[in-house]
């Protein structure tokens, strides 16, 4: 039997065990002193007694981790094999999404020490690695992100960037160009631009130059940053850990992830409702504007505040697919029924919005406003970003084409 200890802004709240490759996760009794039924990790394992055995314990650990031929990597450098969630958490859990730190049983959380600073040039060096060092990992740096892209997790102090090693948290994700999708880092850019110039709460974003490589740069918004400069993990999940889906399973397609089972689960749990459920329609809206047929439940996350509330996290991983068309428009989550993308128009986000919930005024109000926005806030954009005349023209086209 394997166990790893569960810690979470330096307490020790549950332990996970794996016997035969069956996982095991119960509550640390001081996890539970101040309440039953408390979404300390997950809505999908609220607090109790007894322990939680079995899928959605995977499901929930399982979504820390990398995805494809990113965790197919790392699998084979660790000597684990692809499926091992427990030996990949163990080697990789000291760094998670959210605010989780994962150890063997019989470790504590390292004190943050003084993270070790690197140069442009290293940056650069660790950005052309990726394709054998998934994440930036190598022997001492140990973390773990979701997701397919090739991606570099670093810390930044004041003007400079550092390895998160130590216990020190990563506090950027560095998008590397996407080696089938041609302009991907200005494409992203410009799309999470759009919606934060649409009024979407959004991941800050910039483009930069780093070390002769143009790269996305997100700052990641499960981080905070105190007065003293210190930073602490924000606790999150993601849509898929919420609803104990497995990560294959973020697509509607084989009995998948909905847009309808998301908005339930944010009615559920989420201390406002009303409000987080008009959020969801805002950020399906601008889905639908930017063309980014490839949103999913692991696109859409849940944010644990200090004192127990969740809400809806900010916008991230907004791209426009439709215009490297075929490559995708097969939607990631149908739309009032629709499956491709070039068939929704605004009557049908309306209905989905309405079909969450959502009073009928209020959807069309929501989502007539952000297709008014949409122009303004896309030439804004393209100011930010300076993407392709191609991308722009062909958002600019999607806007007409859904009215």
């Amino acid at each position: 039997m394997t166990t790893l200890a569960v810690w979470k802004a330096g307490d020790r709240i549950g332990t996970i065990t794996e016997t035969r490759r069956a996982l095991t996760f119960i509550y640390a009794p001081a996890a539970c002193a101040s309440g039953l039924g408390r979404p300390v990790i997950s809505v999908a394992l609220p607090t109790q007694v007894a322990p939680y055995r079995g899928a959605r314990v995977r499901a929930f650990f399982d979504g820390l981790l990398p995805e494809g031929d990113t965790r197919q990597m790392l699998a084979y450098d660790l000597g684990l094999d692809p499926g091992d969630v427990i030996g990949l958490l163990a080697a990789l859990g000291r760094d998670c999404a959210g605010a989780l730190v994962i150890l063997p049983d019989d470790e504590e959380p390292a004190k943050p020490g003084a993270p070790t600073l690197i140069t442009d040039d290293d940056v650069a060096e660790r950005l052309r690695a990726l394709r054998f060092s998934p994440l930036g990992i190598d022997e001492r740096v140990r973390v773990s992100l979701a997701g397919v892209q090739e991606k570099l997790l670093l810390a930044r102090v004041g003007d400079r960037w550092a390895l998160p090693i130590d216990g020190a948290p990563s506090t950027h994700i560095l998008k590397p160009p996407h080696p089938f999708l041609h302009g991907s880092v200005a494409n992203e850019a410009c799309a999470m631009r759009l919606c934060h110039h649409s009024g979407l709460a959004v991941a800050p974003v910039e483009v930069r130059v780093v070390g002769g490589i143009e790269v996305l740069v997100i700052e990641r918004y499960d981080r905070a940053r105190r007065p003293d400069g210190t930073v602490v993990r924000l606790h999150q999940e993601d849509l898929c850990q919420a609803q104990s889906l497995e990560t294959s399973r973020k697509h509607e397609q084989a009995g998948g992830a909905t847009l309808r089972g998301c908005a339930r689960t944010v009615r559920d749990w989420t201390a406002d409702p009303d409000a987080e459920l008009d959020a969801m329609l805002r950020w399906l809206t601008a889905v639908i504007i930017v063309g980014n047929a490839d949103a999913h439940a692991k696109n859409l996350s849940l944010l644990h505040t200090d004192d127990g509330a969740v809400r809806l996290a900010p916008t991230y991983d907004m791209l426009c697919t439709t215009v490297y068309a075929p490559v995708s428009t097969t939607l990631g989550m149908a739309v009032n029924g629709h499956r491709r993308i070039d068939g929704v128009r605004v009557d049908d986000i309306v209905a989905e919005g309405c079909s969450w919930g959502i009073r009928p005024a209020a959807a069309r109000r929501i989502v007539d406003d952000l297709v008014a926005r949409a122009p303004a806030a896309l030439d804004a954009a393209a100011r930010d970003t300076s993407p392709s005349a191609e991308l722009i023209s062909h958002i600019h086209a999607r806007v007409a084409g859904i009215q």
